[in-house]
């Protein structure tokens, strides 16, 4: 009897507190018919609390299961009471008490119909042992269904979490938009002052030079107006008084030979001028690279040498991001600086807790930072020493095994050693810088799949990892490596990248 109370409690509503009716989960797992929290519910806009545990949820989360009402239908048969029990205990065709249930069709049967042919031949068994053994698969069945209840809790969470995060990636990436265009907007308007304020003193320039030209003109129009009138009259006089002074005469219109203006101040040479200024084409040309399909075009396939324009190295440093040193992921040997941006090999292990997170077999240490999408850019001053290693990991690295840096166990990374630096490629990669890099920098292309290094120093590109199918999760690695006697007793640094869109306008 008590099981069977409390199998009736388990399928009847807290609120009517009758068998569910349309049966509907909420987000803490309680199940209350549809009608009743919806009349709990009435009027609210937020915060919907649960009638049970008083647990609320920001939305009208309603699961129903159609499943569990079958169940609960089912259930109700067993329990509701008969309103004619004396009737429905007897067979409907011969009168007698149902003692029997057949198994082969589901039903109740009396003695007699045991022993009729649609019977005989079926398993039956008493009806007090028949319903302790369906209650027990019921109890099962119902047990099984809260168990899937907490699985479908547990995954509707997963998913509301995960909404959370691409609502929450959704809103950054809007503002990363809005801010760029925001920098983007106040680039393109100096820049258009900045033409319009030359374009203007080009102009006043040239009117200058032709308004003096035109007054020059001018005074050599008077000047020749003048001397006709005076040569007019000289022809007038008497031929002695004439010869006399034709040599005056001659002489001042020789000198009063009109003087053309030079042909670079005429008009239609100043427009053409106006209108071919190659500054005004190279700012078009210049806008145009900023963009990073224009841009990337320009990458160089790895193993080449080349080394960025001006305005795509201010383009690449634009992508700066704040990058620090991870300690739970240090090697126990390796010593941090309080701000997480140093990281040098001490002399003795620390005692640390051996975690799974912890690099135990290398001196190696990863970013904080999580690198799922996007461009990212940071430097790592490596100073002088003999060797090192920098470059991005799998976040799920086997951080304890002495597994090979290279690609297909999850490494991207350059490295110096024995004099020499390599790209960790599957067979390794000599590079040759013209100059040995006393800083690198690494841009991080997740999308197109592709991780440039630099060497600072001179702005070169080292090398490119490229066409990469990157795993889900990026993080920055670092290794200071060896003492090396002491010659290697240097930390590697991440040093701090001035982040401005105004580059782009200065870097000419």
């Amino acid at each position: 009897m008590a099981a069977n109370k409390q199998l009736k409690e388990e399928i009847s509503c807290s609120v009517c507190l009758e068998y569910f009716t349309d049966p509907v989960f909420l987000e803490c797992e309680h199940v209350f018919c549809l009608s009743c929290i919806t009349r709990c519910w009435e009027g609210l806009q937020t915060d919907f609390p649960c009638p049970q545990c008083r647990e609320t949820s920001k939305n009208k989360t309603l699961k129903p299961n159609r499943h569990f009402g079958n169940i609960v239908e089912l259930l109700k048969q067993l329990h509701t009471p008969s309103a004619t029990p004396q009737d429905e205990n007897l067979c409907r065709e011969h009168e007698e008490k149902l003692k029997l249930f057949c198994e082969d069709d589901q039903e109740t049967i009396c003695v007699i119909c045991r022993e009729s042919r649609d019977h005989k031949a079926h398993s039956v068994l008493p009806i007090q042992e028949a319903a302790q053994e369906y209650k027990k698969r019921l109890n099962a069945d119902v047990e099984r269904l809260k168990k899937e209840l907490k699985h479908l809790h547990k995954w509707a969470a997963e998913q509301s979490r995960t909404a959370s995060k691409v609502e929450g990636s959704f809103k950054n990436q809007v503002e990363v938009i809005h801010s760029t265009f925001e920098l983007l907007k106040k680039f393109l308007n100096k820049e258009e002052q900045q033409l319009l304020s030359k374009l203007e003193n080009e102009h006043k320039e040239n009117m200058k030079n032709i308004q003096e030209k035109l007054s020059d003109l001018e005074k050599q129009q008077s000047t020749h107006r003048d001397l006709i009138t005076e040569i007019e009259g000289k022809c007038q006089q008497q031929d002695v008084e004439l010869l006399k002074e034709v040599k005056i005469i001659l002489n001042r219109y020789s000198n009063a030979k009109a003087q053309k203006p030079p042909k670079d101040v005429a008009v239609g040479q100043t427009l053409e001028s106006i209108g071919e200024h190659s500054f005004l084409q190279d700012k078009l040309l210049e806008l145009k690279e900023a963009f990073p399909a224009e841009l990337e075009k320009r990458y160089i396939k790895p193993g080449k040498s080349t080394f960025p324009t001006a305005r795509e190295w201010a383009y690449i440093r634009n992508w700066a991001c704040e990058v620090t040193l991870d300690p739970d992921t240090a090697n126990q040997e390796l010593i941090l600086s309080e701000d997480g941006r140093n990281v040098r090999l001490g002399d003795t292990a620390q005692d640390l807790p051996d975690t799974p997170q912890r690099f135990t077999n290398y001196v190696d240490v990863l970013g904080t930072q999580r690198m799922t999408s996007g461009r990212h850019y940071w430097e790592v001053e490596v100073g002088e020493k003999t060797e090192w290693t920098v470059g991005v990991c799998d976040e799920a690295v086997d951080r304890k095994g002495a597994i090979p840096l290279a690609p297909k166990n999850g490494y991207w990374v350059v490295w110096l050693r024995d004099g020499e630096f390599e790209a960790l490629t599957s067979s390794s990669t000599l590079l040759t810088p013209r100059v040995p890099p006393r800083a690198v920098g690494l841009f991080l292309d997740y999308a197109a799949g592709r991780l440039s290094f630099y060497n600072v120093n001179d702005r070169s590109l080292l090398f490119t990892f490229s066409e990469v199918s990157f795993p889900p999760t990026l993080r920055p690695y670092f290794s200071p490596e060896t003492n090396d006697g002491g010659r290697n007793a240097g930390a590697l640094r991440i040093q701090p990248v001035a982040k401005d869109c105004e580059q782009l306008s200065r870097a000419r």
